[in-house]
């Protein structure tokens, strides 16, 4: 089978591999479409600092496909199954970037995608659970103000479900304008922190008062300090995205403000809320998705992922 090895910074190669043997417990899956993530693009250019991986090492993880072999003790799925999930994150056991993806204990992580999803959807129902259980734990209200900082697919993510749940009063910060005019087809205000003073909106939308819940979907310290000041009294932030460093943060204004802050949570508990969101059509994950390439072009892929400038979600379809 083919598959894209990343090697070293910038460098991925796809080779000839040997097609994974499948154990009792194992299923085999054919891999129709896996996202690019920025998890993906930090392991690429070498940002991440050895934090999941060491090289050289197979990444994907937001990926959709077919069961075409199952385990002789595997109960819940069968050949030509339409599966996402599953793949796990320690010890830079990824792999989706191939045309055959190895699930281990299959009935206890991997996830059936009814057949009206995509596989473009299926394939980032993962990056959509990221953004429901995001946004469950600050609960924002219809009648509140919301700030997104960030409007790569995670935080545009966390504006699809906004919108599904009907709320009207968000602000988006992006300096990317592709991502910008992305998000603003939803509705919403959109801003350019580089040409625009964000924390003067904020405040002349809010009437001096701040928003009352933060997505921080950046990674970027600068960002998060503007969650911070940005945000009300007794408002609430979600961290969501991974920093490259670790950020300073001016915990005494939490402390005054008695913000509380949460954290992600990366967990399958409500995958059944992301397939009905995406089946009863409040959520279509497909415009996300600016370039796909065949898995031949991965090193093409990776390039166009890393430039925010010019992309919002790439996709390689093996």
């Amino acid at each position: 089978m083919k598959t894209a090895i990343i090697y070293g910074p910038r460098d991925i190669r796809v080779e000839e591999a040997e097609t994974p043997i499948v154990g009792p417990d194992d299923v085999l899956v054919q891999v129709r479409a896996c996202g690019i993530c920025g998890s993906d693009v930090h392991r690429y250019l070498g940002t991440d600092y050895g934090r999941y991986s060491t090289y050289p090492m197979n990444s994907g993880h937001e990926y959709c496909g077919d069961v075409v072999e199952v385990g002789s003790a595997v109960e819940k799925f069968r050949a030509g199954d339409k599966v996402t999930l599953g793949i796990s994150w320690g010890g830079g056991k990824l792999g989706a970037f191939s045309e055959f993806v190895h699930i281990a204990d299959a009935d206890q992580g991997l996830c059936r995608v009814p057949d009206g999803i995509s596989y473009i959807n299926g394939a980032l129902i993962e990056t959509l659970l990221v953004a429901i259980n995001s946004y469950h734990r600050p609960d924002p209200k219809p009648e509140e103000h919301i700030l997104i900082l960030g409007s790569g697919t995670i935080g545009l993510c966390v504006l699809l479900l906004c919108r599904a749940r009907g709320l009207q009063n968000i602000i988006v910060s992006e300096p990317s304008a592709k991502r910008r005019a992305l998000a603003a087809q939803y509705g919403i205000k959109t801003v350019d922190p580089a040409t625009e003073d964000l924390a003067e909106i904020v405040m002349e939308t809010t009437r001096g008062e701040g928003v009352a819940v933060t997505f921080d979907c950046a990674g970027e310290e600068a960002a998060t300090n503007q969650a911070f000041a940005l945000t009300r009294r007794g408002g609430r932030i979600s961290l969501i995205s991974h920093y490259r460093t670790a950020p300073r943060i001016n915990v005494e204004t939490l402390i005054m403000k008695s913000m509380n802050v949460f954290g992600p949570d990366y967990g399958h508990a409500l995958y059944d809320e992301a397939v009905a969101l995406i089946l009863e059509g409040k959520v279509d994950l497909t415009p996300l998705v600016s370039h796909a390439y065949p898995l031949e072009r991965a090193g093409e892929a990776f390039e166009t992922a890393a430039n925010v400038n010019e992309s919002v979600k790439a996709l390689l379809n093996p």
